[in-house]
């Protein structure tokens, strides 16, 4: 089944083949790290997030720059959606800095969805304050695109973990037991990638294939919630989701199995072929490009610096009142060491 469906995007003209990428080539990466599980205390929750930038490349380079920031909640944990908004805020300022001739890169590249989301549960659940900090993320990326589009720079983001169902979703094939990452694996050759379009394109395409394929039944579950979860994303980022293409690629390399998945703003002088072949050219062992893989070591929280903020929070609270102090950080589970 999986080779039909492979058979009938190469009719379609979706899979197509780029070359070896021989030019300069300059690329600014960032990636967030938070803690997980979080701080526990009688207080609420307290985590720590870690933003990693670098630019890395054959004509530019220099030290990373890694930021981190410290943040409490009184009941809920919002580590991941905050974490979001302080990397597309590093972003944002990282293009800025290139439209003011401060920076120089090619390519900025993202841990993760270009489009933020972060689950239909959490959306579900959110509370005033988490759906403000979700907007905030939103309202960067939207402004980091127009920066990007403004300066040429091609906006890229690298989901390491896929496991949606929009290729055999979009196509009809409702019954391959497979995700969006195995079938492009098992489709695509070394230096082969497949646009499925923007998520306005794949909406659409989804729906009528439901229409068309369940007229008089019940609707296929699993690819009628994904309808009604890309419906979200338009409308959160309207005309801009028509600017971000979803595409898979097979790096070069041929100690490389697994395709990958992305998401590509491209720009006229950077077309989504000539991304892949650059991101194709600096991809590491991991089957990712390195640059992102550099960013996600060091954005990584270590437990012994989690482990410090503890006792710096424990130790600015006892300075203005002791047995408050004792109180709000104690933890919540003890037998669970920091």
């Amino acid at each position: 089944m999986v080779y039909e469906l492979g058979g009938l995007l190469r009719k379609e003209g979706l899979v197509k083949s780029f070359g070896d990428y021989s030019g300069g080539l300059c690329v600014y990466a960032v990636d967030s790290g938070f803690t997980v599980p979080p701080i526990e205390i009688a207080g609420g929750y307290v985590w720590i997030i870690q933003v990693a930038e670098v630019i890395m490349g054959n004509s530019c380079g220099g030290p990373p720059r890694i930021k981190a920031y410290v943040e409490h909640h009184p009941d809920r944990d919002l580590a991941g959606v905050e974490a979001k908004v302080y990397e597309r805020e590093a972003l944002l300022r990282a293009l800025e800095a290139k439209k003011k001739g401060e920076l120089g890169f090619d390519i900025a590249i993202v841990d993760g969805e270009v489009l933020t989301r972060y689950g239909e549960e959490l959306e579900a659940e959110a509370s005033g304050d988490a759906l403000e900090i979700m907007r905030k993320a939103t309202e960067y990326t939207v402004k980091a695109l127009d920066i990007a589009h403004e300066t040429g720079t091609p906006m890229v983001g690298v989901l390491k973990r896929s496991y949606s169902g929009d290729i055999k979703f979009s196509h009809g094939f409702f019954d391959l037991g497979l995700n969006d990452r195995t079938v492009a694996s098992i489709i695509l050759n070394h230096g082969e990638y497949l646009i499925l379009g923007t998520y306005v394109d794949l909406e659409k395409r989804i729906t009528q294939q439901l229409r068309e394929k369940f007229r008089d039944e019940a609707p296929h579950p699993r690819a009628s919630a994904r309808a009604r979860w890309i419906e979200k994303i338009l409308n959160s980022y309207r005309q801009h989701a028509n600017r971000v293409k979803v595409v898979f690629y097979k790096p070069m390399s041929s100690t490389v199995k697994l395709a990958v998945k992305t998401e590509i703003a491209e720009t006229s002088d950077w077309s989504v072929e000539k991304v892949v072949s650059a991101l194709s050219k600096i991809t590491g062992n991991t089957g990712f490009p390195t640059p992102l893989d550099y960013v996600d070591t060091l954005a990584s929280v270590r437990q012994d610096l989690k482990r410090l903020i503890y006792e710096l929070v424990y130790s600015k609270l006892y300075q203005r009142n002791k047995e408050l102090a004792t109180l709000l950080i104690s933890l919540v589970n003890p037998q669970k060491p920091i």
